[in-house]
């Protein structure tokens, strides 16, 4: 304890070091901790579920062609679950968002469909009540809902006696029977309601809409299911040749599913966090140097006095030790309220309910102060163990020569060299995401808001159409709007949906003939309401009624020029599976439909009228600010139906901005660490030249009195300093062309060695070096040559 008390004391004298290391130190454990709460928790963790390796994800894909769809229809799974060997439950599920009439006010709740064996596949248990019957889960079964921990915390208070109370959906009542804790799913999902597939539905091979998720029996892997399902699927291909023939079965592991587009995002930033904290441990061994010089006549003394090397080592190493353990200690604490920021700001990642601060990250925070002891506390120790003891004791002795401060150089200049690896890939996904941002759309996003009106897909469709074309009405005649429509899925919104077409006169790559397409279902007025430019031939035209009539249809300029080889291709015959044949009326650009980063793929855009989509994403024009017309768009639903919610309200170009999230998170996040590095970096610069001028204290003095300039002293700090930095610049360039490679997947319209990126980074590093430099420089050039002679 001695010795501990001695170092503490030591410390307390010195308040303007300790609480610098301490903060850096904090800092770094602070920050680092956090990012692998969510490493560990998203990344390396199995999933929350019973043994959730055992989980996956299963798609129908086609065994010709480019293009996979993620859909199964529901007879497909009840025939997977039949035949197969190596599963112990398949099921599937779809997103459908409800409205819920028990209360006040109709409430839009976000809402999934769920097949025979759903809670079965996750094996979860709920938080409070249970799950679906087998009876519950058949056709003509009772009416329940499992609801979410969220909506239970949200509407009833966590109430125990919410099982049995009842939601009202479609005019029918849904009794809750449980809970579902949070873990069970990282989307915002509010309730889980039976699907209840009728014998239509069980028998339409065609129908495919549901997310398939499988549960593979103790001790089978992802081969043995693959092959097992393949062999089904292929018996099923002869046995059902029109609907079976072509297809096949994909399966992947859930966990990579779920993450797997995060993975890289979050590595880059673990890795940035990571730097960010040996640069962090460079500064502070940095400024235990500069204390160990200022101490030098101390250690001098206790080696005349016969102190050992170990000694001595023994005591830098103790300051060491309680510097980062009040730095773990103030990071430990940091990092709590850190990590649930994390949580909280980043809610849409997967598994980021799961996120805390749990023993592994604790322990991860003890190892990085463990890390931070022997970094800043041996290697300053040692250093000081091996000083002379004759110059330290003479104050007119020369102190030190270059290369006892090769060390700490290399410090300074591996930290320039983090920061420029740090700074220029920043630059690089800033220009990355520049040029997404600036990539064509094909359409006007000014002045346009978009909003949902609550129905559902087993509502009375005569209902539902009456209401849609009585609002389209409506719209088209508020003031200030100049044009409306409606649509299944808005641009860049993420539904990639694939399908095969034929065109008259037209052959497909595949010995079938077959054109593979994009699809939307719009209504009139929608492109319009876009302001999309029209190539050839006419808008869709104005369908009163349903699906029947929703025979036109207009293609992309890609598909024109893909297929149509120099024509237009108006006036053809178009044929969707499960559709009847469809005219080809008009032309227009194309549309960002798959996302900025997203090839252009040929589109086609069927026409049809109310009622077609129960739950469409209606798009409003306005003359003016489009926040004038959205109250009168509530009043005008509120006449037409007060029970249905108008909800999602959006201008377009939010919309458009979402589906640019990711890249802007990630440009961000990586500018704002290489911020740190920076600042960090211009600290350990700013350690070592304080070092350097205060050992040469007496030499930059005998220099002002043999006639040297003050000008000549700045000169002489520079030309030092200068070599650091045009070091670390070298190798921070080599090491940014390295890591541009890496994460080129990452890069859009940006090569990997950007010059304005690279430009960018060495500017940024440019200016916070020469703001290292000012103060060491000023204080050489401010030497008084008296007081250096006297050794003062």
């Amino acid at each position: 304890m001695t010795g501990l008390t001695q170092a503490s004391r030591v410390l307390v004298r010195r308040p303007l070091f300790l609480s610098a290391s301490i903060l850096t130190i904090g800092a770094g454990v602070a920050i680092t901790t956090a990012l692998f709460s969510v490493v560990d928790r998203v990344l390396l963790q199995p999933l929350p579920f019973p043994d959730g390796g055992q989980l996956v994800s299963i798609y129908e894909a086609r065994t010709s062609g480019q293009e996979r769809t993620s859909l199964v229809a529901p007879v497909r799974l009840e025939d997977w679950n039949r035949l197969n060997r190596t599963f112990a439950a398949i099921a599937g599920s779809y997103s459908e968002n409800v409205t819920d009439t028990s209360g006040g006010e109709p409430e839009r709740l976000e809402g999934r469909r769920v097949s025979a064996r759903f809670f079965k596949v996750f094996g979860m248990a709920p938080v409070h009540g249970r799950t679906f019957t087998d009876e519950e889960e058949r056709f003509g079964g009772p009416t329940a809902a499992v609801i979410s921990e969220a909506l239970w915390t949200r509407r009833f208070a966590r109430d125990l006696s919410v099982v049995g109370k009842t939601l009202t959906i479609g005019g029918r009542g849904y009794a809750i029977v449980g809970v579902m804790p949070r873990e069970f799913t990282s989307a915002a999902t509010d309730v889980w309601i039976p699907a209840q597939f009728n014998d239509w539905l069980l028998n339409a091979r065609d129908a495919r809409f549901l997310g398939g998720v499988g549960r593979m029996s103790p001790g089978v892997t992802l081969e043995q299911a693959r092959a097992d399902l393949a062999r089904v699927q292929h018996a099923l291909g002869g046995q059902y040749p029109k609907t079976d023939k072509d297809s096949a079965v994909e399966i992947r592991d859930l966990k990579e599913v779920r993450v797997g587009d995060y993975r890289r995002a979050l590595v880059l930033l673990f890795g940035a966090v990571a730097l960010l904290f040996v640069i962090a441990i460079a500064n502070v061994a940095g400024l235990m140097l500069v204390q160990l010089h200022r101490r030098a006549g101390e250690f001098a003394i206790r080696r005349a006095i016969g102190a050992s090397d170990r000694q001595i080592v023994t005591v830098v190493l103790l300051e060491a030790v309680l510097i980062a353990v009040a730095g773990c200690a103030a990071g430990a604490a940091a990092s709590v309220w850190l990590t649930r920021a994390i949580a909280t700001t980043f809610a849409t990642v997967p598994r980021m309910v799961e996120v805390a601060l749990d023993a592994r990250a604790l322990g991860f925070a003890a190892g990085a102060s463990l890390l931070a002891v022997g970094a800043f506390g041996l290697i300053p120790a040692l250093f000081a163990a091996r000083r002379e003891i004759l110059p330290m004791l003479t104050p007119t002795g020369r102190r030190v020569s270059g290369g006892r401060h090769r060390l700490q150089g290399a410090l300074v200049v591996s930290q320039i060299a983090l920061s420029m690896l740090l700074a220029g890939s920043a630059a690089l996904l800033v220009r990355s995401y520049g040029a997404m941002t600036r990539v064509a759309l094909g359409f006007e996003t000014a002045n346009v808001f978009t909003f949902h009106v609550g129905a559902a897909w087993d509502e009375d469709r005569k209902l539902v159409r009456q209401l849609q074309q009585q609002i389209l009405t409506g719209l088209q005649q508020l003031p200030g709007v100049q044009a409306a429509g409606f649509t299944n899925f808005l641009p860049a919104g993420g539904a990639t949906l694939r399908y095969q077409v034929r065109v008259d006169g037209v052959a497909g790559p595949g010995e079938d003939g077959k054109l593979t397409v994009g699809t939307r279902s719009v209504s009139a007025g929608y492109l319009e309401a876009l302001r999309v430019g029209l190539v050839a031939g006419e808008w869709c035209p104005d369908l009163q009624l349903g699906v029947t009539q929703g025979r036109s249809v207009i293609v992309n300029r890609r598909f024109v020029d893909l297929y149509g080889g120099g024509t237009s291709l108006v006036g053809r015959q178009l044929r969707l599976e499960q559709f009847p044949p469809s005219r080809i009326v008009g032309v227009i650009g194309n549309v960002l439909e798959d996302g900025a980063s997203a090839p252009v793929m040929p589109y086609i855009y069927m026409c049809v009228g109310a009622g077609w989509w129960p739950d469409p994403s209606y798009v409003v024009r306005a003359e003016g600010d489009p926040r004038t017309v959205i109250a009168a768009v509530r009043h005008l639903v509120r006449s037409l139906d007060p029970g249905r919610p108008v909800f999602g309200i959006k201008m377009l170009d939010e919309v458009i901005g979402d589906g640019l999230e990711q890249p802007r998170i990630n440009a961000r996040l990586l500018a704002l660490f290489a911020a740190a590095a920076l600042g960090l970096a211009a600290l350990g610069m700013y350690g070592l030249l304080m070092l350097l001028v205060a050992e040469r204290h007496r030499e930059l003095g005998v220099r002002m009195a043999l006639g040297a300039s003050p000008l000549d002293l700045i000169r002489l700090v520079l030309t030092g300093a200068s070599r650091l930095v045009v070091s670390g610049m070298a190798v921070g360039l080599v090491l940014t062309l390295a890591a541009g490679h890496a994460f080129r997947a990452m890069l859009f319209g940006v090569a990997p060695h950007d010059p304005r990126a690279l430009f960018a980074g060495v500017l940024a590093l440019m200016v916070v070096s020469v703001a290292a430099i000012l103060i060491p420089a000023r204080k050489a050039a401010t030497v008084s040559p008296t007081e250096a002679m006297r050794g003062e």
